[in-house]
């Protein structure tokens, strides 16, 4: 009797630096690893066969109309769509269908109406079609559950966390020194440069100081760039802020590694894959304790109860005189938490939970 075909979207690997893209990697990767159950499938973009391997996998071939009709779903039993946004879920009726959903921050941000609109007909889309969800964190869990009216979600339909992983960072090479060097004491950001990371609240954390900021992003939203200058112009430390874009990954890992610690005040996150890394290094990690950081962080990091500079302030000076090898010790333990070893396991739970075999 042959085993059951099953596919794993990889639709996101069109973008090798997106934030998906580092969710689908690892995972089919143990994915791979781990099955046995099934003929495991990868749905991949034209340029990407063969990019996983070829034991214990095939391929599929992505192709832009089956946006809208899809004959080879019909072959499949069960199809992981690995996105909440994506295009691409099957037409055959009788494919179950396994839904990740990473954030639900479009209902948070303040985005235009058009881009609104978008995305809710897109996550509405998605979920009514999905057999099971799975979220990537509790509260993205939670914050389904409270807008499942406007989401067309069902109780009847199966909901679950399943804790992502996250890869090791790789070690920097021998004498590696960043293409930009900051100053010996400096505090490090990471991530998409726009408001909901609301990087503008930290310039105010270089006053009385020596140190400096360095805020990275694999992409910078040209406005709020702006407003990161006028606030650090406006707490007196422009010259001491440095705001970069496309870092290498050996790159970041020295900044990780020299940084007095890590930033995150953002207002809205699925998850927060710098924390972790961060975390791995037994950093101190200074987190907003909006939407999913708590989680994340867990006990290990110090936490910002409001965005005023002098609170913001007080919560750095006594965090970072308070970390200390057994407080860096307990930032390691928490970031081993996320293994993309027991995603696996737990997804693959999950497929025969749904097919029953």
């Amino acid at each position: 009797m042959s085993l059951p075909r099953i596919i794993f979207d990889c639709e996101p690997l069109k973008n090798r630096n997106s934030g998906f893209s580092h969710f689908v990697v690892p995972l089919a990767h143990e994915l791979i690893r781990q099955n046995h159950r099934y003929q495991l499938y990868c749905y991949v973009p034209p340029a990407e066969v063969g990019s996983l391997g070829h034991a214990g996998v095939r391929y599929l071939t992505q192709r832009s109309f089956h946006k809208y009709l899809n004959p080879a779903s019909y072959g499949f039993r069960l199809w992981h769509a690995t996105s909440q946004l994506s295009w691409y879920v099957p037409t055959s009726p009788l494919t179950k269908v396994v839904l990740t959903v990473h954030d639900l921050n479009f209902l948070h941000e303040k985005a235009d109406e058009r881009t609104y609109v978008r995305q809710l007909a897109m996550v509405q889309r998605n979920i009514r079609r999905a057999d099971y969800l799975v979220t990537i964190s509790d509260y993205v869990r939670q914050d389904i559950l409270h807008h499942a009216d406007l989401l067309g979600y069902s109780a009847a339909t199966p909901l679950r966390y399943v804790r992502r992983g996250v890869e090791a960072l790789a070690p920097t090479p021998a004498g590696h020194a960043p293409a930009y060097v900051p100053r010996p004491a400096f505090l490090f950001a990471l991530g998409t440069i726009n408001a909901k990371k609301n990087f503008h609240v930290l310039p105010a954390l270089l006053q009385g100081n020596d140190c400096e900021l360095v805020v990275a992003g694999s992409f910078a939203e040209p406005t709020y760039v702006a407003t990161i200058r006028a606030a650090a112009a406006q707490a007196g430390v422009a010259d001491r802020v440095t705001i970069l874009t496309s870092i290498s990954e050996a790159d970041k890992t020295w900044y990780y590694q020299h940084c007095q610690a890590y930033l995150q005040p953002s207002l809205a996150e699925g998850f927060g894959l710098p924390v972790v890394e961060a975390m791995q290094l037994g950093k101190p990690v200074f987190l907003s304790r909006l939407t999913s950081l708590p989680e994340v962080g867990g006990p290990a990091a110090y936490y910002f109860d409001d965005f005023s500079p002098e609170s913001m302030r007080q919560v750095l000076a006594a965090g970072l005189a308070r970390h200390s090898p057994e407080r860096a010790a307990t930032a390691q333990a928490q970031a081993r938490h996320f293994s993309w070893q027991q995603a696996a396991a737990d997804y693959l739970a999950v497929y025969h939970e749904v097919l029953g075999q």
